[in-house]
């Protein structure tokens, strides 16, 4: 059965917000959002973008990869390769380059 990441995703920014003790609402400001948004994200209903997913976790002051450590996801190393394929396929230049920089930091 294939999982659905938006969802991973979401009760996982719900978990490092409420961490925080930040309010959705108070996340939806940092952000730049509009009503609702953080809400839906938390439940699935909606999937960031790439920059949202920089904007989050900078108005939560972690690292982006904080909001994918994630249960459930497959950790076979052909299976994340693939999916990182998937993913890298449709960045632009611009975000390339900030995975790239959050790969090497990664790996120091």
């Amino acid at each position: 059965m294939r999982r659905d990441w938006a969802k991973l995703f979401g009760k996982q920014l719900a978990k490092l917000r409420r961490l925080k003790g930040m309010k959705q609402h108070k996340l939806e400001e940092k952000i730049g959002s509009g009503p609702q948004y953080v809400s839906h994200l938390e439940t699935g209903r909606s999937k960031p973008s790439f920059d949202n997913i920089f904007e989050i976790a900078e108005a939560l002051d972690g690292p982006a990869m904080d909001l994918f450590f994630v249960e459930g996801l497959d950790d076979k190393k052909e299976v994340l390769r693939k999916r990182i394929e998937n993913l890298l396929d449709r960045c632009d230049e611009k975000q390339l380059r900030k995975v790239y920089r959050l790969i090497l930091v990664s790996l120091e």
